[in-house]
């Protein structure tokens, strides 16, 4: 089972307890369980589900194509896989935005809303669906992790640490993610500033290397026990 499977099988049961208990089912295989209703019949709780359930499996794919692109060879072929990749993201933005849209306290599908959309490098949408997600529910580390990036997306620096420091505080596994994110984001604005001046680049890149010295002295300090997040 992949990570994106497994996540989706704990993110698919915190939704189900978000929904009124007459509509829930038992979660599995990455999905919510449905039973078959005729669509005349279905309350806005199982259009919601059947939306994310939709959107999900549009993720893996999307994730699938991903990484045959990253293993790709031969140029025409990888972008061939990139595209396949960015229309299933589409996709399953708009299943997510279906499913908000029955039930909009589903703050799973807000953040699954969030990572299509930051996926597509649509990172002021991204951060609005991870803003609701969060006012649901201020605790969603996933949620505060991914909004990091997307303001990373957007050269927002300072919001960029800020989320760090909360992550680093509540959840290191997912503050390791963000910085190993934030690592990458120096390395590729070196090669592709994007509107970011050096100083600024150099004062952050200079405290990502502070703030892992710190990460790998705590290391060891670390006792906390949350799941690493899909990517």
């Amino acid at each position: 089972m992949t990570i994106v499977k497994k996540l989706a099988v704990l993110v698919a049961v915190a939704a189900l307890a978000a929904l009124p208990d007459s509509a829930a089912h038992a979660a599995g295989g990455g999905s919510m369980d449905m039973p078959r209703i005729p669509a005349a019949e279905r309350t806005p709780e199982d259009e919601a589900k059947a939306a994310y359930n939709a959107g999900v499996k549009q993720i893996e794919k999307a994730q699938e194509y991903e990484q045959d692109a990253a293993s790709a060879t031969d140029d025409s072929k990888r972008e061939r896989l990139l595209k396949k990749s960015a229309s299933a993201y589409e996709r399953a933005a708009r299943e997510f935005d279906k499913a908000v849209s029955n039930v909009p306290g589903l703050y799973q599908a807000w953040n699954y809303l969030g990572f299509a959309r930051r996926h597509l490098g649509k990172y002021d949408a991204a951060l609005e669906a991870y803003d609701r997600a969060l006012k649901l529910d201020p605790g969603y580390v996933d949620a505060i992790e991914y909004r990091g990036e997307a303001y990373l997306g957007l050269n927002r620096l300072e919001d960029a640490r800020k989320a760090y420091l909360d992550l680093f505080a509540r959840s290191r596994k997912h503050a390791d993610q963000l910085l190993a994110s934030m690592q990458k984001y120096v390395d590729q604005r070196r090669k592709e500033p994007n509107g970011l001046a050096p100083q600024a680049l150099d004062e952050f890149a200079q405290w990502v290397g502070e703030r892992t010295t710190i990460a790998q002295q705590t290391a060891s300090l670390d006792t906390g026990s949350t799941q690493a997040s899909w990517r």
